[in-house]
């Protein structure tokens, strides 16, 4: 992985899908003021505030309980790519209260609270799961499963229980 520095982070944008006029390479990480961010290529359509799993080559995916293992990296996408698009992802040490870094979440989460894998592909939740350490959800979900602000002090991890 090589840094970019926050010059070259735009994570409101996907780069298309011709690697030759992308100007960054998968797994190139930079930061901002928002966070850390990693450049992805998408190996299927992903939703914007998306749960994304990273995998050694720089492929991401929409996280769930069963892709979790397989993930070396855990972030969250800011803006949907489609599939072979590329993009950045949020991978923490960010976010927070009114910065615009989000990401999905099921119906039932309660702010502040830990937060988990889900079996629905980008979606987290509180209930107990695989933890996603390092990042707090800031508010309530309204009841309808929607993104949420969030939080990370650190970089997203995979915590084993």
């Amino acid at each position: 992985m090589s840094q970019v520095g926050s010059f070259g982070v735009n994570y409101t944008k996907s780069y298309g899908t011709d690697p030759s006029i992308v100007e960054f390479a998968p797994l190139n990480v930079g930061a901002n003021t928002k966070g850390s961010w990693i450049f992805v290529k998408a190996s299927a359509a992903i939703a914007q505030y998306a749960w994304v799993g990273v995998d050694g080559e720089g492929d991401a995916a929409e996280l769930t309980t069963t892709t979790y293992a397989s993930s070396s990296i855990i972030g969250v996408a800011q803006v949907a790519l489609g599939s072979g698009e590329y993009g950045w992802i949020w991978t923490g040490n960010g976010g927070g209260t009114s910065s615009g870094i989000k990401g999905k979440v099921a119906a039932s989460y309660v702010a502040f609270a830990l937060i988990n894998t889900t079996g629905t592909a980008g979606v987290a939740d509180d209930a107990a799961t695989k933890i996603l350490g390092g990042v707090v959800g800031l508010t309530t979900d309204g009841g309808s499963g929607s993104s949420i602000e969030l939080h990370a002090a650190s970089f997203i991890t995979k915590v084993t229980a």
